[in-house]
């Protein structure tokens, strides 16, 4: 059974206040919350503050104690991994998962607890499209720790009577982040990808409508998979943002060319869930999201 929030303004606990984390943060602000965000950086921290959010220095990703939390009733895991990181993604997403949940305070009420997963927990479906009640098989290390990680959330939220919310997301892009730099496409650098496969996408403003409906209806669904509906291939996503962006034609070198990276999988990805929810995306295609990150970036020149 779900639970409302047992506050009429609950209070919010963001771990990870990053690219989307800090957007839902100030969102949440906006409309009247306490927003208290873990940051491992005490520079990070002040940039926060400057937003009006309340903020805790602490790396969960080392062996160090976290600082007392607040009683929140909505908690998010929205960590990203740092590749310059001296931490492994397991130390980040399970040892410090672990730490951040048998670090909340007892509280009689129950909370929602919200963690942004990856679709890559479905690895490779050679092109098929998959759902919510596909079998995850991740193939690579971060979609073998985010499954770990979900299971793990949901041991805990079952052991205390709390509501998992477990959100799948496609690949992110929005103001600033467009997957790759247009200096790129300008000098034609070779894309190491099959321009054929399936490019799953979700908009960082979709995210954040998508944390702040789950936050607050009153059965929120527990797992959901988060991608536009039209599913764009990479040659069709690229050669619009070319085109968008006046650049010349992607070029492409498919990863079976390259001594790089190995394919992540060939999938659709889609949702049997979110049909159902009163939750529409504004960007249910690349283009849509493309000319709005695009007038984005634009405007903060």
């Amino acid at each position: 059974m779900s639970h409302t929030p047992h506050q009429q303004h609950p209070r919010i606990l963001i771990a990870g206040c990053g690219y989307t984390g800090l957007r839902a943060a100030r969102a949440w602000l906006s409309r009247g919350l306490t927003v208290t965000a873990i940051t491992r950086s005490t520079t990070r921290a002040h940039t926060l503050q400057q937003h009006g959010l309340q903020t805790l220095v602490a790396d969960l990703a080392d062996n160090s104690t976290l600082p007392e939390l607040p009683d929140a009733q909505i908690v998010v895991w929205s960590t990203g991994y740092d590749r310059n990181s001296s931490s492994s993604r397991r130390q980040l997403w399970i040892d410090g998962l672990t730490k951040l949940l048998h670090k909340l305070p007892d509280s009689p009420h129950p909370r929602r607890l919200i963690l942004t997963s990856t679709t890559s927990v479905y690895g490779d479906a050679a092109g098929s499209s998959v759902d919510e009640s596909t079998t995850p098989q991740p193939v690579q290390e971060g979609g073998l720790v985010c499954l770990e990680a979900e299971q793990l959330l949901r041991q805990y939220c079952l052991s205390l009577g709390h509501t998992p919310i477990i959100l799948r997301l496609a690949g992110i892009y929005g103001p600033g982040r467009l997957l790759r730099r247009l200096q790129d496409l300008h000098e034609q650098r070779p894309i190491p990808a099959d321009p054929d496969d399936w490019l799953n996408l979700i908009h960082v403003d979709d995210i954040v409508s998508t944390l702040l409906y789950t936050a607050n209806c009153p059965s929120p669904p527990t797992l959901m998979n988060l991608a536009a509906s039209e599913t764009a291939t990479r040659r069709t996503y690229y050669q619009t943002l070319a085109q968008l962006a006046g650049t010349p034609a992607p070029v492409f070198q498919p990863a079976s060319e390259t001594t790089g990276r190995g394919p992540s999988g060939n999938r659709r990805v889609t949702s049997v869930v979110r049909p159902l929810l009163d939750l529409t995306f504004q960007y249910e295609n690349c283009r849509a999201g493309l000319q709005q990150a695009l007038a984005a970036d634009s405007d903060s020149h």
